[in-house]
C-alpha cells in the first residue's frame, strides 16, 4: 500500500461511524435559544405597557377634543367676558378633565387638563377661540 492508499483508508468513515450532535452541542444550541426567548419577553412587556399607555392617551384626547369642540360652539361674550371660567368633569373610564378658559385680544384662551388613571402625568392640550365680534 501506498501512502495516498492509506491516508484515503483513513478519511473513509467507518461502517459503525454514527454521525449527529453531540450532548454539549445540544446544550449550547438550547442556551442560546433561550436567551432569545428571554429578550423576546422583556420586549414583549414593554410593548404591552406602551400599548396600554396609547390607549389611555387616546381616550383622554378624545375627551379633551370634545371639551373643545363644545367651548367653541359657545358664544364668545358668554365665554370668561373679562374674567377666568373654569369647569371640571368626571367622565368615567378613569378620566377626570379640568378646564381654564382666559379673555386675550379677540381670543379665548383655552386649557384643557386631564387626569387618566394609569398616566404619570397629567396630558394639557392649549386651544385658542377666535371671537368674531
Amino acid at each position: 500500500m501506498t501512502t495516498t492508499t492509506r491516508q484515503r483508508s483513513r478519511r473513509r468513515p467507518l461502517a459503525g461511524d454514527r454521525r449527529g450532535f453531540t450532548i454539549v452541542e445540544l446544550i449550547v444550541a438550547i442556551l442560546i435559544l433561550t436567551v432569545g426567548l428571554l429578550g423576546l419577553a422583556g420586549t414583549s412587556a414593554v410593548i404591552m405597557k406602551q400599548m396600554g399607555s396609547g390607549s389611555r392617551t387616546t381616550v383622554a384626547a378624545a375627551v379633551a377634543q370634545a371639551r373643545l369642540d363644545s367651548l367653541s360652539g359657545v358664544d364668545c361674550t358668554l365665554l370668561a367676558n373679562g374674567a377666568t371660567t373654569t369647569g371640571t368633569n368626571n367622565t368615567g373610564r378613569g378620566v377626570t378633565e379640568s378646564w381654564v378658559v382666559t379673555d386675550g385680544n379677540d381670543v379665548k384662551n383655552v386649557v384643557d387638563t386631564v387626569k387618566v388613571v394609569g398616566l404619570r402625568n397629567n396630558l394639557v392640550y392649549f386651544s385658542v377661540i377666535p371671537c368674531r365680534d
